[in-house]
């Protein structure tokens, strides 16, 4: 299913080349969806180093694991880095009623920037594994959500 959702997102283009791996920091910003599946079931949503944020107010705590995780990261798989974090809470029921995971809880995010016909979006990828992952062809990667870098209205 994820290599799926991969070969979707380059199939349409959404995504390209690499980008700056660190997206995320202390402070708190918003991200517009910018993907079908971002659309469908997070909406806009504020993330931090520390904390993911939905537009229903629930939300997954984050620990950073590896702040520059080695892998092969993005759509594209070009990616040489991404953030890590270790996720605790459960986000439950999001847009209509859909899950990040579907049945699964989220133990780990990955987050990295990549850059596609002039734009820079912020790719986020939820696994349910109990290892930490390595890059997005990882099989425990359940979810793969883009989002614009702008800041959410």
């Amino acid at each position: 299913m994820c290599r799926s959702i991969l070969m979707l997102l380059m199939t349409i283009g959404i995504l390209g080349g690499p980008a700056s791996s660190q997206p995320l920091y202390e402070e708190s910003k918003a991200f517009n969806p910018s993907s079908e599946t971002a659309m469908a079931i997070t909406g806009p949503v504020i993330l931090s180093t520390k904390r993911m944020v939905f537009e229903t107010g629930k939300f997954l705590d984050l620990e950073v694991h590896d702040p520059k995780s080695s892998g092969n990261w993005g759509a594209s798989q070009e990616v040489p880095v991404a953030q890590v974090f270790r996720v605790s809470g459960e986000a439950g029921p999001l847009r209509q009623g859909n899950t990040l995971c579907g049945d699964q809880p989220v133990t780990y995010m990955a987050a990295w920037s990549e850059e596609s016909s002039g734009f820079t979006y912020l790719g986020v990828a939820m696994f349910t594994g109990m290892e930490p992952p390595e890059g997005v062809a990882d099989q425990a990667m359940c979810a793969a959500y883009f989002f614009s870098m702008d800041v959410a209205e």
